[in-house]
């Protein structure tokens, strides 16, 4: 099957996920969807602000607007996980479904999901169908990832600038 309805059943794997971790969603994105039929069924799932973009280049929002994000299985790559990154709040949930790899179909084996993620997520599920589906056509898994949320490190140098902190922009150097 090609098309919206493929589109669809990777929509509500994720909206499975999406129902158990978040009781509400106040600002969400969604990234590389074509047409109306997922954003109308996340919409109806869990009311909020939601959003979309094309998944190519930088997302046209500024840092932190979302507390959720989800991505289509075409539109996951490096620069769309690194994008997510970047407009989801401190501990926001990026969630998205990807073609499992086998001989016969190309996709993500679950030490190259751990890559592409581990930068600026923290893996909290990684959805398969059953076991005896390994092999078939089609099969997909489905991650929800949480953001990372990076403490700023007090320590000082006798001269009174930081030792180290993930965040530059907020380092007092007056």
């Amino acid at each position: 099957m090609s098309g919206p309805g493929k589109e669809l059943t990777g929509v509500e794997s994720i909206l499975h996920e999406l129902v158990h971790r978040h009781r509400r969603v106040r600002s969400a994105l969604m990234v590389g969807f074509d047409g109306d039929d997922a954003l109308n069924l996340l919409k109806a799932s869990r009311p909020g602000v939601w959003m979309s973009a094309a998944a190519d280049g930088e997302l046209p929002f500024e840092d932190t607007q979302f507390e959720v994000v989800v991505v289509a299985t075409e539109a996951v790559s490096r620069d769309v996980v690194r994008e997510a990154n970047r407009v989801l709040v401190s501990g926001g949930s990026m969630f998205f479904t990807v073609r499992e790899k086998t001989r016969s179909q190309d996709g993500y084996t679950a030490p190259e999901i751990y890559r592409l993620v581990r930068e600026g997520f923290d893996i909290l599920s990684v959805r398969r169908p059953p076991w005896w589906l390994f092999g078939r056509r089609g099969r997909t898994v489905t991650v929800c990832a949480r953001k990372k949320a990076w403490r700023e490190h007090k320590g000082f140098r006798r001269d009174g600038t930081y030792i180290f902190t993930p965040f530059r922009s907020r380092v007092n150097h007056g």
